[in-house]
């Protein structure tokens, strides 16, 4: 058990956020990452009114900007940590009172739905941080509904020969990156077609995966 206090590791204050110091980093998150989360949503599909999970909701700043795209889909949000998910809440006050968004306590390895619950499944600057990333993408693929969608989206992209990056992420982030053909392969071993979409001039990459029907 991850404990808060002087002595955690900052590293994981990024894995999984918990007291004051996580809350700054989740609030940080979300006017960090914004950028990426504009670009990820201008490759999803122009309309949706099915279920969404967001696998990994941190601060709950991708969900905002998901519901705001989507204003008649039924959201849900996963967390390992409390604290993001009672940001999460917070910043999603309205759907939180509407009833459009459940937030759960519950790990990507054990996703608490029922198999093809989702039409899209989000996780956002989180795949790095799971436990078993073949296992996991396969739990993912097990909640996404026949010819849903499964989206991973990263700021941080390496190739084969980037050693130093991938080194330097573990060592600053606790982030463990991998290739685009191991997350492509994975993703197609448990049965999604996939796309890979890069920014230009910048490391951002989104694995776009349609579950096969």
């Amino acid at each position: 058990m991850i404990m808060s206090g002087q002595n955690q590791n900052p590293n994981s204050q990024y894995s999984k956020p918990i007291g004051s110091d996580g809350v700054d980093v989740l609030h940080d998150m979300n006017d960090h990452h914004a950028p990426l989360w504009d670009w990820i949503i201008s490759n999803l599909p122009r309309a949706m009114d099915g279920s969404i999970l967001d696998i990994g909701c941190g601060g709950g700043g991708f969900l905002k900007r998901l519901s705001d795209r989507y204003p008649y889909a039924l959201f849900f949000g996963i967390d390992i940590s409390d604290d993001a998910l009672d940001v999460t809440a917070e910043v999603n006050y309205d759907l939180m009172e509407e009833g459009s968004l459940e937030l759960l306590n519950a790990s990507v390895s054990d996703i608490p739905f029922e198999e093809g619950s989702f039409d899209l499944v989000t996780a956002v600057e989180t795949y790095f941080f799971w436990p078993d990333l073949k296992s996991d993408i396969e739990e993912a693929y097990r909640v996404t509904s026949a010819g849903g969608m499964f989206v991973i989206g990263s700021e941080m992209r390496v190739t084969v020969d980037d050693t130093e990056y991938i080194e330097s992420s573990l060592r600053d982030y606790g982030a463990r990156l991998v290739p685009d053909e191991v997350i492509v392969g994975h993703m197609e071993s448990a049965g999604f077609d996939v796309k890979v979409e890069t920014a230009p001039d910048s490391r951002w990459v989104m694995y776009i995966g349609v579950k096969r029907i």
